[in-house]
Parts: C-alpha cells; sequence; structure tokens
C-alpha cells in the first residue's frame, strides 16, 4: 500500500519572496491557476498605488493588457470566478438569497449568450494617469504602464503580438514596467540571458536569475542612466522595492513585495495548492543548484517551526545562515532533501550538516 501523501500547508506564504512552490505549480499542474494569480495580484498592486498616487496628482487604473490568453478548445475553459460544490453527494438541494435583494428576471439563455463563442480573453495592466487640475475642462494624462507577464506571452505567437505593442506604447512616451514573475519561459528582454534557456534538455543558467522587474522611460535619451532600470532577483529574495518615475521629476517608490505576499494571503487556494513537506514540481530541471539550495532551506525551516509549534501565520521566517551555509557546501544534501520520500514535516531526515 503506497505510504499516504504528508502535507504542510500555510495560507501565508513562507518564502520571503516569490513562491516557488506555488509558481512550479502553475507552470506544470494548474497552468489556469496562474490567471487567478494574474487576475488578483492586478488588483492589489492597482489598490496599493492608489494609497500614495492621489496625493501626488496621479491615479492607477486597470485597463486591457497587451497580452491575450487564447482558451484551448480541448480543455474546459478558464473561469473568472469558480464556484465549487463542496457539499456531500446526498446533502438536500438548498437555496439562499441575500435578504432585501431584488430578484433577477428569468430569460432563456439564447438572448444572453453571443451568437459567435469568444475563443480569447484579454487580461488587464495597470495605466497610471496624472490627474487633471481642473477636471471639468481637461482630461487625465497617461504616464506609466505596468504589466504582469503571462506564460504565454513569453513565447509563440503571443510573445511577437506583445512585443508590438510594448514598442507602440514606448513610441507614445509612456514609461513602460514589466513585472516577470515566471521563472520557467524566457525573458522578453534579448540583453537579458534566459534563466531556463528554450529546449527540454537545457538546464538552468547559473548566472542568470529566475525573476526580473524592469521598466524603460523614453522620455529620457536612451544612453542617459535615467531611462531604464532592472531588479534581477532569486529564489526566497524579497522582491525588490522599485522607483516608477512620473511626471516632473517624480517617482512612486514602490514595495512590490509586500502585494506579493497580501495576494497570496488572501486567496487560500494559493497556500492550499503549496505543499512544503515535498519539493517543488520539476525542481532539478527547472532551478539551478543556488535557488535548489534556497528551496531546500526553505523546506527544512518550515517543518522545523512546525515541529517545535510555531504559529506559520506569523511567517515567514528567516532562514538560519548556519543551515543555508551547510548545504551551499554539500549538493549532495540538497538533493536527498528535494527527492527523498521520507522527508516529512512529522518525520524529519537526518540530515548530516555538521
Amino acid at each position: 500500500m503506497a505510504r499516504e501523501e504528508q502535507r504542510l500547508i500555510s495560507t501565508v506564504n513562507q518564502y520571503l519572496g516569490i513562491n516557488a512552490h506555488l509558481h512550479s505549480h502553475f507552470l506544470h499542474s494548474e497552468t489556469e491557476g496562474w490567471e487567478e494569480f494574474h487576475s488578483s495580484h492586478i488588483t492589489d498592486l492597482t489598490r496599493a498605488m492608489n494609497a500614495y498616487l492621489p496625493e501626488m496628482g496621479y491615479i492607477a487604473r486597470q485597463e486591457r493588457s497587451l497580452q491575450i490568453r487564447h482558451f484551448d478548445e480541448s480543455i474546459s475553459p478558464i473561469s473568472d470566478v469558480l464556484i465549487s460544490d463542496l457539499s456531500r453527494p446526498s446533502a438536500t438541494p438548498r437555496a439562499f438569497a441575500v435578504p432585501q435583494a431584488q430578484t433577477a428576471l428569468n430569460v432563456p439563455a439564447s438572448t444572453l449568450l453571443e451568437r459567435e463563442p469568444v475563443d480569447v480573453k484579454r487580461p488587464t495592466a495597470i495605466k497610471i494617469y496624472e490627474l487633471p487640475e481642473d477636471a471639468s475642462s481637461q482630461r487625465e494624462k497617461p504616464v506609466a504602464w505596468i504589466e504582469l507577464l503571462s506564460p504565454s506571452n513569453k513565447a509563440g505567437s503571443g510573445y511577437a503580438s506583445y512585443i508590438a505593442k510594448r514598442e507602440a506604447l514606448l513610441a507614445n512616451w509612456l514609461v513602460f514596467v514589466e513585472i516577470d514573475y515566471l521563472h520557467g519561459v524566457s525573458t522578453t528582454l534579448e540583453t537579458v540571458p534566459d534563466y531556463r534557456p528554450p529546449g527540454r534538455d537545457q538546464k538552468p543558467r547559473d548566472e542568470a536569475h529566475p525573476y526580473h522587474l524592469w521598466l524603460i522611460d523614453p522620455r529620457q535619451p536612451p544612453d542617459d542612466p535615467q531611462s531604464g532600470a532592472i531588479a534581477a532577483f532569486d529564489v526566497d529574495q524579497p522582491i525588490p522595492a522599485f522607483s516608477i518615475p512620473l511626471n516632473r521629476g517624480e517617482y512612486l517608490t514602490f514595495d512590490f513585495n509586500a502585494v506579493y505576499h497580501q495576494t497570496f494571503r488572501a486567496q487560500p487556494a494559493f497556500g492550499f495548492a503549496v505543499n512544503y513537506a515535498a519539493a517543488p514540481e520539476e525542481v532539478e530541471r527547472d532551478y539551478n543548484l543556488r535557488d535548489q539550495t534556497a528551496i531546500a532551506a526553505r523546506m527544512l525551516t518550515v517543518q522545523k517551526l512546525q515541529r517545535e509549534g510555531i504559529n506559520l501565520a506569523d511567517g515567514p521566517y528567516p532562514i538560519d545562515s548556519n543551515l543555508l551555509d551547510s548545504l551551499r557546501r554539500r549538493s549532495k544534501v540538497v538533493r536527498q532533501v528535494l527527492t527523498s520520500d521520507d522527508l516529512t514535516p512529522t518525520n524529519s531526515l537526518d540530515l548530516d550538516l555538521e
């Protein structure tokens, strides 16, 4: 009889930055999960920016993204909100009504559906506008465009379309910010090395990084040091703060890391998809040794905290520097942590880290 899989979950992100377990799950098992994350995260980013922008004379709005998500007719469409039935099959059917709510009018479904099925869906991006001084006589002026990349727009026909539209925005003097949290797909910048080059047999590069934030300010001369910025970071590193240039020499210095943790916490399904008692899917193929080591250290830390009765909801907690140093010196132990069936939250592997 096969051993029942041990699970160690938390609805609070236990990584300091991007959750490598969750993003590997999106890449390999639940591709539609990324679309839910994308939608939630864009909303959270917009609201967080608007906590500061209006006082500065700007406002952030959600706009139709440059990206197009194509539905695969061989699989079920991706819902914007999916209501799941968690009741038992034998449960008595019940109906609920919101008090004082107006009853909807019943009509044939054929009167509501479009005549032709829609085969594409466009996600949203963020556009920052400068507010007019006189709202009755002036329109809001667009200043910056912020994209959170999806997998389909880093390769294939989606990539070409995305690049063309990005160039059009830059030609219209909009500051362009790209958020790339996708470790398993090539970057959209020719000058930035791919973390995992195309081709199944290609291993992640040691000198490259899995995640990036970058911007271009086309209002500045291209050789000016202020005309661009890039932040590259690794597994279990906090997402760097980023300064977005606005008008009149003003900047919005924004904490992307805090909003990422907020998005993770607000949707428990993200936490339920992460099992810290097992390695991320395809971990040895998708991550270089540096990031495998960080993942192993994070798994061991979470498991130790759980055994000691520490409340994971107060995390994420720092990694013990001695543990990380020991793992860096012992790649075989890293592999043991990431592949062992015996490494569970209740049955810790006896690791020789001394």
